[in-house]
């Protein structure tokens, strides 16, 4: 999930620590992509890199906090 199969996460370019290289699903990948601090301040602060969805901050620097009841 993190690496989206291909075993090597692209914006650190190394190999993903999930799946070990594999490029398989892991249940601990599923985890952290469902809780996982956005990763756009590494690109263009638009979009996350590593689930592809718009950024998940307010503004610059202050991620948004989200409770699951």
């Amino acid at each position: 999930m993190v690496c989206g199969g291909a075993g090597i996460i692209e914006l650190l370019d190394s190999q993903c620590p999930f799946c070990n290289g594999t490029g398989e699903h892991s249940n601990a990948a599923e985890a952290y992509i469902k809780s996982h601090i956005c990763q756009c301040v590494f690109l263009d602060r638009v979009k996350c890199p590593l689930c592809g969805k718009k950024c998940h901050h307010d503004t610059p620097n202050k991620p948004k906090i989200e409770l699951s009841l």
